[in-house]
């Protein structure tokens, strides 16, 4: 999974503008990076995780890669799951040092729930993993595994059956929403390494995610309405959605995270979620990012996870299961029609949107637009739309039924 809004500055510049631009970008980082939503907050005290957990930090960074991968040794993260569980004081943005040159920073919260659930939600093939986080992401796919499989092991399977940790290690394509703020969108790889374990008895995953290479350069993206309504539009320009900042090329450079679903005892079962996020995203190798907007991501990210993880309304993972193997049968041309009839949805529904009085912002919701997007962008705007509709929210197209 891929989890929070990443936001994204500028590169490959002409000379000229390097000199102004200079003298403007801590504006430009305070106003067109960074949405209004994710400003920092006043009453948020930073604080450093204790140094002693920087070994399990490395540790689990280096089970990450396609090269020879390190062993994992349960004992070395034995006070960083007890970090995850532990309580922690209100309004401290906690973050690691010491260990990258990216910026990090930690967010936790809680899910009413079990692990079996979480498993069969996020991490089923059968799925799309987008559908818990549709806010931030676009479409994610593995796309490579060292036993030569696109298929994910069945996990929740492995629950009470095995006391050893499981490990299940791949690659993902991901393709972010664009930002609210400045339209930017991208695409890139990430290594992937998930551990089934116990931890003094309790069941838990750890989620691990390393970004590969550079991304895409940003592309021009719009969100339509509210951001919480799931309406986003991607062309092929590249640059920033704002005026003046056209010709801007801005990417992701790193980028690290480890998440950790640890089921809590108790009469009722919860499971405590840590996130930890390290970024590195800039221009000319400057990385602008600050830890209080990692944290806003991480926040919202947790927000939108709990709200459709835990809302009454969503059907049984069989049910969606069944949906999405229907929606992978569809010959193209279904796809296609299915989705210029979303297009012409969003027009009648956007038609006064400010954004479309751009040229290049009405051509995207043209019929012919359908014809750019290949099959995984196809599909994804029609399981979007499917889980919009079980969720009560406001949806373009009814395709329960058909």
């Amino acid at each position: 999974m891929v989890f929070m809004d990443n936001k994204i500055v500028f590169e490959k510049i002409t000379d000229n503008r390097l000199k102004w631009l200079w003298i403007i970008l801590p504006l430009l980082a305070a106003v067109f990076w960074f949405p209004p939503a994710v400003w920092p907050d006043n009453d948020l005290m930073e604080e450093k995780v204790p140094e002693v957990l920087n070994p399990a930090f490395e540790h689990l960074l280096a089970l990450t890669g396609s090269e020879e991968i390190t062993t994992f040794n349960p004992e070395l993260i034995d006070g960083f799951l007890d970090f995850i569980v532990a309580p922690k004081e209100e309004n401290r943005l906690y973050y690691v040092d010491g260990t990258s040159k990216a910026t990090s920073a930690y967010h936790e919260f809680v899910l009413d729930g079990a692990l079996s659930r979480v498993l069969k939600l996020s991490y089923n093939s059968a799925l799309p993993s987008f559908i818990t986080n549709p806010s931030s992401v676009r479409l994610s796919f593995w796309s490579e595994f060292g036993d030569g499989k696109q298929n994910l092991p069945q996990l929740w399977n492995y629950l009470e059956e095995s006391t050893d940790p499981v490990i299940v290690r791949g690659r993902q394509t991901v393709e972010n929403t664009p930002d609210i703020n400045t339209g930017a969108y991208y695409r890139y790889e990430l290594d992937r390494t998930l551990i089934l374990m116990k931890h003094r008895g309790n069941n838990l995953l750890i989620s691990l995610s390393k970004q590969i290479d550079v991304s895409t350069v940003g592309k021009k993206g719009v969100v339509l309405g509210a951001d919480s309504d799931w309406t986003y539009l991607f062309s092929d320009k590249k640059g920033l959605d704002k005026p003046g900042l056209g010709w801007v090329s801005s990417y992701m450079y790193d980028s690290f995270s480890i998440i950790v679903y640890y089921e809590m005892p108790g009469e009722v079962t919860r499971i405590k979620c840590g996130a930890f996020k390290w970024l590195d995203a800039g221009w000319k190798k400057i990385n602008m990012v600050k830890k209080h907007h990692i944290y806003k991501g991480l926040e919202r990210f947790g927000q939108t996870y709990k709200a459709i993880v835990e809302n009454p309304s969503l059907p049984d993972v069989a049910v969606m299961e069944d949906f999405y193997s229907k929606i992978k049968a569809m010959e193209t041309g279904e796809l296609q029609e299915l989705n210029r009839t979303y297009l012409r949805s969003v027009r009648e529904k956007y038609a006064h949107e400010k954004s479309l009085s751009s040229k290049w912002v009405a051509n995207l919701l043209k019929d012919e637009q359908v014809e750019e997007m290949d099959t995984y962008e196809l599909r994804s705007v029609l399981m979007l739309e499917y889980l919009k509709r079980v969720l009560g929210k406001s949806y373009h197209i009814e395709i329960a039924m058909r």
